[in-house]
């Protein structure tokens, strides 16, 4: 057994010598490094959930501007809520991020 420590969230994990990859399970506590963002693009399954989104509404996500209407709007202004990472809320979901380890590099 090796101890290693996650490239991205600075977490501990132990491994069997013999093993050649390991994907983690990033779980700092952090949120920030702990999710990662993905686009919507439509419906969606994966490992961390299923979900639905209708093509009018991704058609249209992204064009929300909490400004509409006043002189910043009409000056070209644009707010939107935004993830933690910085990406856009209205067009890219929050899952579970899975940190892959090539253990081979390391040795």
């Amino acid at each position: 057994m090796s101890l290693h420590i996650c490239p991205r969230c600075n977490q501990r994990y132990i491994v069997d010598n013999n093993v050649g990859d390991y994907i983690h399970n990033c779980n700092s506590g952090n949120l920030a490094l702990d999710q990662e963002d993905i686009t919507i693009i439509g419906n969606w399954e994966d490992y961390d959930g299923i979900g639905t989104k209708p093509a009018q509404a991704v058609l249209m996500q992204g064009v929300e501007n909490q400004l509409q209407g006043t002189r910043a709007e009409i000056e070209g202004e644009n707010k939107e809520g935004v993830t933690r990472r910085g990406q856009r809320a209205s067009t890219h979901r929050q899952r579970q991020h899975l940190q892959f380890i090539d253990l081979k590099e390391n040795k």
